[in-house]
């Protein structure tokens, strides 16, 4: 009989009911695993939003620069979903959020200057979630074998 169904202080093999906690027992530690995998996932989506938007900020700064713009109107939220119409005169300077509440007033031709270094960054970051990510599933499908191969020596 595998090591595994023997009692450690005692080299017996553990009784049914034993082992049936034993599995059980486990069988918790998959939750863990699910949760593990769902927070990255999550941790992933938020990376990829901010890069997306900014991308997004980085066209919108490009295409103001190539009309020529010197205004436009455009709505902005004010918190809890509310909007309001916003009329912006001169559009030669922007604030761009850079964290923590902070933000930072650029000409539009700097943006470009600010944005590229965190986007690689960002980028970094997915590549080092994705890497957990992918280790994760990896440890929890093995264990999931692992466990399926207990299951079966049980009964």
């Amino acid at each position: 009989m595998p090591s595994s169904f023997l009692d450690q202080e005692e080299d017996v093999p553990l009784s049914p009911e034993q082992l049936a906690a034993k599995l059980r027992k486990f069988e918790g530690y998959k939750e863990d695993f699910a949760a593990d995998i769902k927070r990255l996932e999550e941790r992933r989506q938020r990376l990829q939003d901010d890069l997306s938007e900014y991308s997004q900020l980085v066209e919108r700064v490009e295409k103001l620069i190539t009309d020529g713009t010197s205004g436009f109107e455009t709505r902005v939220d004010v918190g809890c979903d509310v909007t309001v119409a916003a009329r912006v005169p001169d559009c030669k300077r922007i604030f761009v959020a850079i964290g923590l509440g902070f933000h930072v007033e650029l000409e539009l031709a700097e943006v470009s200057a600010l944005v590229t270094p965190r986007c690689k960054h960002l980028e970094g970051l997915v590549v080092e979630v994705d890497r957990k990510l992918s280790d994760a599933r990896s440890c929890a499908h093995a264990f999931d074998s692992s466990l399926q191969l207990l299951k079966a020596g049980e009964e």
